[in-house]
């Protein structure tokens, strides 16, 4: 469980705003999480299954890219994203017991994107709406899904 305490370290070492970068409450996690499994897992799942077998939602669009060749496709989430200006529901995943285990944040696209990039093994983690009507996840096979009609691909046909 060393993920949050890197995510502590990004966000001191960067003078990132915590207005702008926060974790959750922890009385709101599993609130949280369970919104976004009934929205987008196929039968209410689970988050991290979904991710690594790609059994999202089949009435939602769901298009996935390989990212092996380019790690820092974060940094082109402010043309992905619709109202890329809002606060977004990021989960970081960590193990328990060698379980998956959660970390919720909201935070902006600009530090989310600086967050990425600097938290050591970062090996799954997801990008969610606060309308919950979109999720980008990130697996450590390298496979980006992107789940929901509303985000704008066209920056990979570049």
């Amino acid at each position: 469980m060393y993920i949050r305490n890197d995510i502590e370290r990004v966000i001191k070492e960067n003078h990132i705003d915590r207005s702008n970068c926060f974790e959750c409450s922890k009385i709101t996690y599993k609130s949280i999480i369970r919104k976004i499994e009934r929205t987008f897992v196929l039968h209410s799942g689970n988050i991290h299954w979904s991710n690594i077998r790609g059994v999202f939602n089949k009435e939602l669009v769901c298009i996935t890219k390989n990212i092996s060749e380019d790690r820092m496709w974060v940094t082109k989430l402010p043309d992905i994203i619709p109202e890329n200006n809002q606060f977004v529901y990021v989960l970081f995943e960590d193990s328990k017991n060698f379980k998956p285990k959660y970390w919720v944040y909201e935070m902006r696209i600009p530090e989310l994107v600086c967050m990425i990039g600097e938290v050591n093994g970062l090996k799954d983690f997801y990008i969610v709406s606060k309308k919950i009507d979109w999720l980008i996840s990130e697996c450590h096979e390298d496979v980006v899904s992107f789940v929901g009609k509303s985000l704008n691909l066209s920056c990979f046909e570049k």
